[in-house]
């Protein structure tokens, strides 16, 4: 049951997360004066035949974006059907070289740490984008994970709904 429940939250999450990104024409600059981004992620994993092999659900701080940038994340993966739920968290980010700054993007290429199910793994390389001072995609190397997050990226917004609206997780 408490799977189910999860499922149905994550579901919700993911839905809500992604009318939002694709209805709004207006931009809410994350950073809001200072060098943090928060927010949550989201993602539905591994599609095939329009089917989803994995929902994803969490959070992420990216401090320092002006100049070295750290980023810590921690999500929950659950298959569709509420089975087999887990936790990852990325952390230790290393920028490699220069962020890339295009006309609407932010790119930070590095190496991060991953846990995963039999350990943390270290000098994973991840790219890090911001789209429009909003979105934030993650994208991690697929040979240092054993392919579990497929070649998608994972998505997310600056948007934590229980901090901005607590009375709707109550």
């Amino acid at each position: 049951m408490r799977y189910l429940l999860a499922g149905t939250i994550i579901t919700a999450i993911l839905t809500t997360a992604i009318l939002m990104i694709f209805s709004s024409t207006e931009t809410a600059f994350a950073v809001k004066g200072s060098d943090i981004m928060e927010g949550s992620l989201f993602n539905l994993q591994n599609v095939t035949n329009g089917k989803p092999e994995w929902l994803v659900g969490g959070v992420f701080t990216m401090h320092h974006l002006n100049s070295v940038p750290s980023v810590n994340a921690t999500f929950y993966m659950i298959k569709p059907d509420g089975t087999s739920p887990h936790e990852h968290r990325i952390s230790n980010f290393k920028l490699i070289g220069k962020p890339m700054i295009n006309e609407n993007s932010t790119t930070f290429n590095g190496t991060s740490t991953v846990t995963m199910k039999d350990g943390p793994v270290n000098q994973v390389p991840i790219s890090i984008k911001l789209i429009r001072d909003s979105v934030l995609s993650i994208w991690l190397d697929p040979s240092k994970t054993k392919g579990h997050f497929g070649n998608t990226v994972i998505y997310g917004t600056e948007h934590l709904l229980c901090v901005e609206e607590p009375q709707d997780c109550k």
